[in-house]
């Protein structure tokens, strides 16, 4: 935040850039792992694909026919 002093000069606090500090460090971290969150993502990714084929199996394909009114 910024504050005016008595002379009317405005005084930057250091906490001001924090939130951009906090941003660059968290951009460095990632970076150094790109390759464990690259994995992570995929297998991610894969699971839900996995668990959305699994549900549209069991909930939409394997819905059995109707027996009334068959000879």
């Amino acid at each position: 935040m910024t504050e005016v002093n008595r002379s009317e000069n405005p005084l930057v606090t250091p906490q001001s850039n924090r939130p951009l500090d906090h941003l660059e460090e968290s951009l460095k971290i990632m970076d150094q792992h790109a390759a464990e969150l690259v994995a992570a993502e995929n297998d991610i990714c894969e699971s839900l694909r996995k668990r959305d084929r699994e549900y549209k199996d069991e909930h939409l394909h394997s819905v059995p026919r109707p027996r009334k009114h068959m000879r």
